[in-house]
């Protein structure tokens, strides 16, 4: 196959999260109130958050993304706080800021976004997520995102996956076919299942905690495995 483009998915895939006991943006947003003379603790607000965002996933349209600020505010009214804009951007950029500590990149990373590009291959980014600007933030802060040539997130374009649609708008943006094209992801429903209903090669990254898929083309548990796999591709397109 002629491969022009490799797209990756971020959690589970490029990226892990620390783990902790209590999340670190719901103590942020629990010190953040109490300097505005409000009084909830973390867990409280942990809670709500995650009542509310239960609430409106459900009653949503399947494979519509719902947004982390469309949370939040909710949230802080559950919380009886009136939710006046200034207060809810101010907590969303401690929300985000604070998901942003706890992503980190898998080892090697780098090396493999080095090796894709000196092949001649276009990289991209198709990600589930309530907050565009998160990934955005995180491949910055991570010094990958000089090596990506399109990042295309749930958020950005309302679709989640499986939702093929994204994965077909990721490939117009680099103007490549779906034929033409490798997702890289680790959930097996989400990303493999999702990217070959739309036409694209999958290589899937396993752990312990993910279920292997039978419909993906490659099965992989480091990421510095995919040079091989993308080289056996390459050699018989």
């Amino acid at each position: 196959m002629n491969i022009k483009a490799i797209f990756f998915d971020i959690g589970g895939t490029l990226y892990k999260e620390k783990k902790f006991e209590i999340a670190p943006w719901a103590s942020k947003l629990s010190s953040f109130l109490k300097k505005q003379c409000l009084s909830i603790a973390p867990d409280k607000i942990y809670s709500t958050y995650v009542n509310v965002r239960d609430e409106l996933i459900k009653g949503a349209i399947d494979s519509i993304e719902i947004w982390h600020l469309s949370i939040l505010t909710l949230t802080l009214s559950r919380l009886n706080i009136i939710p006046n804009p200034r207060l809810v951007m101010e907590a969303y950029k401690l929300f985000t800021e604070s998901l942003m500590e706890i992503m980190e990149p898998y080892k090697g990373v780098h090396e493999i976004m080095e090796w894709l590009k000196s092949k001649g291959l276009k990289i991209g980014i198709v990600s589930n997520t309530g907050s565009h600007y998160l990934i955005y933030r995180i491949l910055e802060k991570d010094g990958l995102l000089k090596y990506v040539d399109s990042l295309v997130t749930s958020q950005m374009v309302s679709w989640r996956k499986p939702d093929r649609r994204i994965f077909l708008y990721a490939c117009s943006t680099l103007n490549v076919k779906p034929s033409e094209s490798v997702h890289v992801g680790n959930d097996p429903i989400a990303d493999v299942l999702g990217a070959k209903n739309a036409g694209l090669t999958v290589i899937q990254k396993i752990s312990e905690h993910t279920p292997k898929s039978d419909l993906a083309d490659a099965v992989i548990t480091k990421l510095e495995e995919i040079k091989h796999i993308i080289e056996k591709l390459m050699r018989f397109s």
